[in-house]
């Protein structure tokens, strides 16, 4: 061997071992973070001891022989897996995120200090009852133990962005609750949008267009022939611990790493913006094998790792509850007892207001009331920058809450006046009243009902079961009474005449118990008719999934939890079958000019309208449907119409709130002249002319002029990212996907590119440990856990994961267990206050 042959062996022996060593400091990085599942560990904050066991999922059951010690307990084993994600929720909500992220951030971080998030939080933790008050600071004891006891072995996030997380507190579990509060409730810029729209195509238009009658809606409360529907309206910084500082002042990351961040925080945000929302269902037992009602809900939310939602059982005297917890609030969000179940959907109950200020052009902070001139109030707001100086903003507050926007603010907005100040029931006192976690020790309706009482918001369609036979429906929260008008659009804010009169009073809040067909089923769409005395919204999604629930559910007897499994996949979209049909009959009137149109329209005479990733019709009517919106909008708004081509985020149509097939199909049965577009002769002629500008465009997307080609799951990828794993190898080790995805937002299993159903919960009322419980991820949000992602293909599948209640269900598979010991405890079960499981 020669000088150089060896000199050469000996380089590459060298990099070899320098790789070999740097995967292994990268896997003790990584390993060393674990947190412990078996075994014991000292909690001081506790003041017994407290057994947590594990399923083969990773799932958590947690006894102990306090709620306090049950809470504090809570706290620790959530934040073993979900510690960052904690951190970057409540960094989102308060503004803090340019922190860690850098000035890339700042637009995220301005909003929500404007709108004073942290502020109402600390608000509401001062204010908290002492019963909330309790469980809130024994949850932060058992977050703090954690995070003081992993200080040198933190989740490998925090050392990627060079920080460490500050001691957790109350307000931030009230952070992370208004954080999914405003993504579920803020209407402020949709209603900026829908103004320009009213403008641009005039209030007859946009009574069409926003439209909210569809002969698909269902109501459950509000249904009679009497009643009248209501008017309709045209058209200093507060002083917190800090984080430690970051490691290095430059950003960790270039910009489309912060993308997969927002990505990620996009998992709250996406349910506002898109209109997919969520599904809920119960039955009762005179439609179930068992004789017990079913009750079914699935969340619809953007996807991302981990998933926004965790699953557990927790136990202590007079609690014995199991479902999901929200990483950051203590007890179950959505679940069951050993006596009733809950479920949520999002009802859209509008509950905030854009008033237009006048401001006095020579006092900037001189704004008008009832013809007077009245000081604003001025907020100071210090956002830390990494790399930057501290970044100022002065928030001007008025009576009804901070200037969010003025005119003109963007081309949206030319010709808008004022300064709009936003009232939102979440910033009031009282606005953010935590009760949704006690629903778990309720055991029956009465119970339930009272407990919803102390629910000041987000609004939802809340279904309910009991192992009695009871099924029911409420919407708990503080609706607002208006003075006149409903506030789709901003209002002038120097006058009273559009001010809050009061809320709905809680005994007249929507409520139904056991309908008389035994059926109870929303989907985001109207649960309330025009015979109902107060307003709500006219912000609903469309009513496809909920009249295909119906469909589903009517006239079946014999369902068990697999058959509402079934149904929440279900992949047929009813608006597409629509759609399907009125090209049909149009393609024997008008021939299309391109071949494969004319191929298309003949296959959608023998589809089902399911929406598989093989479909090829399903790809081609959405198209086709993309240039209907296109041909139609254009002639009154213009050149932004092209956004919904693409779908893009900035589309006019993605940043306000309407039903949009449901104003395609209106019309289409009616087919008014109005609306026919210049240059086509007839309707039929619209649409045959739409389907070969969606052929053509398929083409473009697809990369082939082969209509067989055009498969929908190739156009529609699920992409679920970690924040920091959105390119290259750090995508495949941290992500999920792109798979090809099945489902459209109007179908039960609703799906878009990136979101879908976060969880899914069938609850057995006859036997709980027939119950089906699942999220998208796993339990853990640690990369080397072998619960990271261990759900996701059960979860994909639509299969459905078991989930065991009882003792002995919880025995028979338990893989984990661990003794938390109170300060001087000792390691045995019995310390815990609990039995010693059968070996």
């Amino acid at each position: 061997m020669t000088r150089a042959s060896r000199i050469l062996r000996n380089i590459v022996a060298g990099l070899l071992l320098l790789f070999g060593i740097a995967i292994l400091l990268v896997w003790w990085v990584v390993q060393r973070a674990l947190p412990k599942l078996d075994g014991s560990v000292s909690v001081p904050a506790l003041k017994e001891g407290v057994l947590v066991d594990r399923d083969p999922w990773g799932r958590p059951w947690i006894r102990a022989k306090s709620v306090e010690d049950l809470v504090t307990a809570q706290g620790y084993v959530v934040a073993q897996d979900r510690l960052w994600q904690m951190d970057l929720l409540r960094r989102a909500a308060a503004g803090d995120l340019a922190e860690i992220f850098g000035d890339i951030a700042l637009d995220i971080d301005k909003e929500n200090r404007t709108l004073g998030m942290r502020v109402a939080a600390e608000r509401a933790a001062a204010d908290s009852s002492p019963e909330i008050r309790g469980l809130l600071d024994a949850y932060a004891r058992g977050v703090n133990q954690y995070i003081q006891e992993r200080t040198k072995r933190l989740p490998i996030e925090f050392l990627a962005l060079g920080y460490k997380p500050r001691s957790w507190t109350p307000a931030d579990t009230y952070l992370i609750a208004l954080y999914m509060n405003k993504t579920l409730t803020s209407t402020w810029k949709e209603k900026l949008n829908r103004q320009w729209i009213v403008q641009k195509v005039g209030p007859d238009r946009a009574r069409d267009l926003f439209a909210e009658d569809s002969p698909l809606d269902h109501f459950i409360v509000g249904d009679e022939a009497a009643g009248s529907p209501p008017p309709k309206q045209e058209g200093g910084a507060q002083t917190t611990e800090r984080a430690s500082a970051p490691d290095s002042d430059s950003p960790p990351f270039p910009p489309r790493e912060w993308d997969a961040a927002r990505a990620f925080l996009a998992q709250f945000e996406q349910e506002s913006s898109e209109i997919i929302g969520s599904n809920n269902f119960v039955v009762s037992g005179a439609h179930t094998l068992s004789g017990k009602p079913l009750l079914a809900n699935d969340t619809h939310l953007g996807l991302g790792v981990p998933c926004i939602w965790y699953l557990m059982h927790l136990t202590a005297p007079g609690w014995n509850v199991e479902g999901f917890a929200l990483p950051g609030a203590p007890l179950i969000i959505i679940g069951h007892n050993d006596r009733i179940a809950w479920g949520f959907t999002n009802s859209n109950a509008d509950v905030e207001d854009l008033y237009i200020e006048t401001f006095d052009p020579a006092n900037a902070l001189a704004y008008r009331v009832n013809g007077e001139w009245r000081s604003a109030d001025v907020r100071r707001e210090t956002i830390h920058v990494r790399g930057k100086p501290d970044v100022i903003l002065d928030v001007v507050v008025t009576r009804h809450g901070p200037i969010v926007d003025h005119d003109p603010p963007n081309e949206f907005h030319k010709g808008v006046s004022g300064a709009y100040a936003l009232r939102w029931t979440a910033l009031e006192p009282g606005g953010l009243d935590f009760g949704v976690p006690l629903l778990g020790r309720a055991q029956n309706w009465g119970e339930f009902v009272e407990t919803t009482r102390h629910i000041a918001g987000p609004g939802q369609n809340t279904i309910y079961a009991d192992v009695d036979g009871n099924i029911g429906f409420t919407i708990p929260a503080r609706i607002p009474i208006r003075s006149s008008g409903n506030g789709a659009l901003p209002v002038p804010g120097d006058t009273d005449a559009y001010e809050w009169t009061s809320y709905i009073p809680f005994e007249e809040l929507p409520r139904a118990l056991n309908p008389p067909d035994g059926i109870i089923a929303t989907a985001n769409a109207r649960t309330v008719g025009p015979a109902y005395k107060y307003y709500l919204s006219d912000r609903q999604a469309g009513p496809y999934r909920t009249e295909r629930i119906y469909e589903l559910l009517s006239g079946r007897t014999g369902l068990r939890p697999t058959d509402c499994n079934e149904i929440q996949n279900d992949i047929v979209s009813l608006p597409n079958k629509f759609l399907a049909g009125q090209l049909v009959a149009a393609a024997h009137v008008v021939k299309p000019k391109d071949a494969r149109t004319q191929q298309m329209i003949g296959r959608l005479g023998r589809w089902d309208g399911r929406a598989t990733a093989d479909s090829v019709e399903t790809a081609f009517v959405e198209y086709t449907r993309r240039a209907l919106f296109r041909n139609l909008l254009f002639p009154y708004l213009g050149a932004r119409v092209t956004d919904y081509e693409l779908w893009e985020p900035e589309s006019v149509y993605n940043n306000v709130w309407w039903r949009d097939k449901v104003f395609l199909e209106n019309t289409f049965r009616a087919r008014p002249p109005a609306w026919l577009p210049p240059g086509f002769p007839t309707y039929d002629d619209l649409l045959v002319r739409s389907a070969d500008q969606a052929a053509a465009d398929l083409e473009t997307v697809a990369r082939s002029s082969e209509a067989g080609a055009w498969r929908w799951g190739n156009l529609h990828v699920l992409d679920m990212a970690h924040p920091l794993g959105r390119t290259r190898l750090l995508h495949s080790l941290l992500s999920i996907g792109p798979y090809p995805s099945n489902g459209t937002v109007d179908t039960v299993r609703a799906m878009g590119v990136g979101h879908g159903p976060a969880m899914r919960i069938v609850a057995d009322l006859s036997n709980f440990d027939n119950s089906l419980m699942e999220i998208t991820t796993g339990e853990s949000g640690e990369y080397a856990s072998p619960y990271y992602r261990d759900q996701f293909p059960e979860w994909f599948a639509g299969r459905g994961i078991a989930a065991p209640f009882t003792d002995s269900a919880e025995d028979a598979v338990r893989a984990h267990r661990l003794l938390l010991l109170a300060a001087g405890g000792t390691a045995s079960a019995s310390s815990a206050g609990t039995r010693e499981p059968p070996r």
